[in-house]
């Protein structure tokens, strides 16, 4: 109950301000003065005065303690994103905040680590745009069965495919990678997560056969894998296989710039498909005349920097009359 804690929840929140420079925050209103926490700028509480929110985006925090300070039992939402917080993320801190539902650190300067250790209650961590060099996952972690949405974008982390993706958890829809360093091949086969709806993995430097995701994330809507030949990389090799096709919910396939050979007449069949770019690849084919069939719900087609053959089919003019954005050179 809050009287149970109220205590301790004023102590913890006092330690936060001291810790982030609460006196040059934005907006410190009723922290200067010590109110009652539940009156303070950024902070929400239940009926029973639990602190359930904290809410501190863009507020000018700063320090490498602010985790120190986060012991709160019924804290369920935890925003400190658009601050100057930096040091690492102890993994403990999120383990002891046994009902968060929702954080996010996005926008920071947090550095090594980043444990994704947290209660069966966590649904979404934001964990975007700072300086992680690594990642795990566990499997005997709480969040396992539970967490939902995961954003680890624009970080550092230097580690193999199979490394990052052990362990996902088992019911994820939504996992963010884009803009990091990770190399090597994804792992074969593949893990399902049938629950998967927005796989990207952008700019990094992924090599390797392209993985069947029919079958390990059948209902999957946006599939980003583009941009992995920078550097040394060689990008995705091989065919995108023909099973591709029964994915059924697909509206954004975006394979640009990476080292595959072919594409099957069979993706003429997604029929819920917005986007599709396969551009700055090794295709050396005839363009399949099958994909005109997308021409009632693709808005972007990108085919352009390969090695097609020149020949286009007369179907194509179907795109014209519908304003899909076509990309046909350099073949």
């Amino acid at each position: 109950t809050g009287g149970d804690y109220w205590y301790t929840d004023l102590f913890y929140l006092d330690y936060l301000y001291d810790d982030t420079g609460g006196d040059y925050w934005y907006n410190n209103t009723g922290w200067t003065d010590r109110k009652p926490y539940c009156e303070r700028f950024g902070i929400t509480c239940d009926d029973f005065d639990n602190i359930i929110e904290i809410r501190l985006r863009n507020n000018n925090l700063t320090g490498v303690r602010a985790f120190n300070s986060l012991h709160l039992l019924e804290l369920k939402i935890l925003d400190l994103a658009e601050n100057k917080l930096s040091g690492v993320v102890p993994p403990e801190a999120t383990l002891l905040l046994r009902s968060l539902v929702h954080i996010d650190i996005s926008d920071n300067e947090f550095i090594g680590h980043a444990d994704m250790s947290f209660s069966s209650a966590t649904l979404y961590a934001n964990f975007s745009h700072n300086k992680f060099t690594s990642v795990s996952f566990k499997s005997f972690n709480a969040a396992y069965e539970t967490m939902q949405v995961v954003d680890l974008s624009n970080n550092a982390i230097d580690q193999d495919a199979s490394d990052v993706l052990r362990n996902l958890p088992s019911k994820i829809e939504r996992l963010n990678l884009n803009n990091n360093f990770i190399s090597g091949a994804f792992p074969s086969p593949f893990p399902s997560f049938e629950n998967m709806r927005h796989f990207t993995m952008a700019n990094n430097y992924i090599n390797g056969p392209l993985p069947d995701f029919s079958r390990s994330t059948p209902r999957v809507r946006t599939l980003d894998l583009s941009n992995q030949t920078q550097i040394d990389s060689g990008g995705l090799t091989g065919t995108i296989s023909a099973d591709f096709s029964n994915l059924d919910d697909l509206l954004v396939l975006n394979l640009a710039s990476n080292s595959l050979t072919s594409i099957p007449s069979d993706l003429g069949g997604l029929d819920k498909l917005n986007v599709f770019d396969i551009s700055s690849n090794a295709l050396n084919q005839l363009i399949p005349s099958e994909l005109v069939n997308l021409a009632d719900t693709l808005d972007i087609l990108d085919l352009s920097a390969n090695n097609l053959k020149r020949k286009i089919p007369s179907q194509f003019a179907n795109f014209i009359e519908r304003n899909t954005s076509v990309h046909l050179g350099e073949n």
